[in-house]
């Protein structure tokens, strides 16, 4: 802003009269396209002056005696494919916020499956969404081309889109707070033991505010090297280092703190397998809370709907790599589901495993720590209610990232598993709901076919449900990850009730517009 437009903006602040003076003349060639009847309005002058100037300087307008701008160096030449022009309609409309969300990381993943990039006009309104809604940046990045990247470099609120996807190393020791910690999880995956140096030689200077953030950052690339400096930071002064400390050791197998919680379980736990009932696993409670348990962090968060000992176990219980009790009873995760399923301590176990269970699911976990996921997801839908609480709610987000992972059958055989009354269940149909609203891709054929089955055979029941919003959702969710081209090929009875049927024509239409936002990249460009 020049300074013509500042005092254009302090005058319309205080006003002409407070200020004792009037506003000097637009330059030429500004000042002719004022009318000449607002003389005698000064009010008016002022208004149309700061709005013609303001427009002016946007279109490149450059007052006289100032400087003219350095020009910026021209975009390098874009080697992505063209976007088909059928696809960029299809894109007008998302961007016209006519359907939901989400459609538009869908259309960009596809974009880059099709190797194209944005065409140019587009540029700026997405860049200007992904800037409101970090969750599409990863989906935006590939396909941006030269041109998009040049033009984020020349307005500061886009440069996490510029050019260069590692953070200047120069940051970790002059950038402001966010900028280091952001410096130190890029060096974090370029170097993870020299970004763990780097962070234990500044430690003991950095602000206590600033500790938890940092020592988060060794989330990435976690590994065993780390586990000295983090079970060190169990010592901190500071409340939120050393919870930080516990959540990153917890998932860290084989660190100190799992095996001090195995030494602390193991005495704790036996496995009675009587002749003439199920076999389970009982728990004595333990007696005390010392010191070193508080230290690990052992009793520090309380559980809802169980006893403060109880919550105790669960602690110890979340620590531990839930890989552990599969080969300790040489059973899978199912069947050490149901041995704690006749236990009178039973949501303490299935709470602990679900909770170690979502601390090793997250990144990049091991396919044992997958069969835990997916086995405590599929038990839960035939669990009693109570332990149902046991499990939270977020543990499901973990699940629907990889729920299109279908190869092996798994997340079909959960549909498989639905009881024929299952829409009748509002704890059912919301899991549904958070699967298909978590996946990260669309659901592969197969288990989309397996879905519009259960689907369709619950529909003459839907006037019955007593959680229509629930339902809503659940065909809303659906309609954005099923398979389009299966699900357009769908086509189900006409429903006896109206609303109903208006709800099902909603899911088909989504279905039909996802099935043309995919055909219309076969187009050539």
């Amino acid at each position: 802003m020049n300074d013509d437009a500042r005092q254009l903006q302090q005058l319309l602040k205080i006003g002409t009269a407070r200020a004792g003076r009037s506003f000097a003349a637009l330059a030429a060639p500004l000042d002719a396209l004022l009318p000449r009847d607002t003389a005698a309005v000064p009010e008016a002058a002022l208004w149309l002056s700061l709005g013609a100037l303001d427009l002016w300087e946007r279109s490149g307008f450059v007052t006289p005696g100032e400087p003219a701008p350095t020009p910026a160096p021209a975009a390098a030449p874009d080697t992505q494919r063209s976007c088909p022009l059928r696809a960029q309609a299809v894109l007008a409309g998302l961007l016209r916020d006519l359907h939901p969300a989400g459609l538009e990381a869908e259309w960009l993943h596809l974009l880059r499956r099709h190797g194209g990039r944005l065409p140019a006009h587009v540029l700026p309104k997405l860049l200007d969404a992904a800037t409101r809604q970090p969750t599409l940046r990863a989906a935006l990045l590939p396909v941006l081309g030269e041109r998009g990247r040049w033009l984020a470099r020349l307005q500061p609120a886009w440069s996490w889109a510029a050019a260069g996807a590692e953070m200047d190393a120069s940051l970790w020791d002059t950038g402001t707070p966010e900028q280091r910690i952001a410096a130190l999880r890029d060096w974090r995956a370029r170097d993870p033991a020299a970004a763990r140096a780097a962070l234990a030689a500044a430690w003991n200077s950095e602000p206590p505010e600033q500790r938890a953030a940092l020592l988060a950052a060794l989330a990435t690339g976690l590994g065993p090297d780390d586990d000295a400096f983090l079970d060190a930071a169990l010592d901190d002064r500071r409340k939120e280092v050393r919870a930080t400390a516990q959540r990153l050791l917890a998932r860290l197998p084989g660190s100190r703190l799992a095996q001090r919680m195995l030494d602390r379980l193991l005495p704790l736990l036996r496995f009675e397998r009587p002749l003439l009932r199920a076999a389970r696993i009982e728990l004595t409670l333990p007696a005390a809370l010392d010191t070193a348990m508080r230290r690990d962090g052992i009793g520090v968060t309380p559980h809802h709907g169980l006893g403060e000992k109880a919550g105790w176990v669960v602690d110890m219980l979340a620590a531990v790599d839930p890989q552990f009790w599969t080969r300790h009873v040489d059973r899978a995760p199912r069947a050490c589901l149901a041995l704690a399923a006749h236990s009178e301590f039973a949501a303490v176990f299935v709470r602990g495993w679900a909770l170690a269970v979502q601390r090793h699911a997250q990144d990049d976990p091991s396919p044992g720590t997958l069969a835990w996921l997916r086995d405590l997801t599929a038990w839960w839908l035939g669990a009693e209610p109570a332990l149902r609480d046991a499990v939270p709610d977020s543990l499901f987000d973990l699940a629907a990232v990889r729920f299109s992972e279908d190869a092996d059958g798994t997340s079909s055989a959960l549909f498989d598993a639905l009881p024929d009354q299952w829409i009748a269940d509002g704890a059912r149909v919301r899991l549904l709901a958070r699967l298909a609203a978590g996946s990260a891709d669309t659901w592969p054929a197969p288990l989309s076919r397996r879905a519009l089955r259960r689907l369709q055979s619950a529909l003459p029941a839907l006037v019955d449900a007593g959680h229509p919003w629930l339902v809503r959702q659940l065909l809303s969710s659906l309609a954005l990850v099923l398979d389009p081209a299966t699900a357009a090929a769908c086509e189900p009875a006409r429903h006896t009730d109206a609303q109903w049927q208006g709800a099902i024509d909603e899911f088909l239409d989504l279905v039909r517009l996802r099935h043309e936002m995919t055909l219309s990249f076969q187009e050539i460009a």
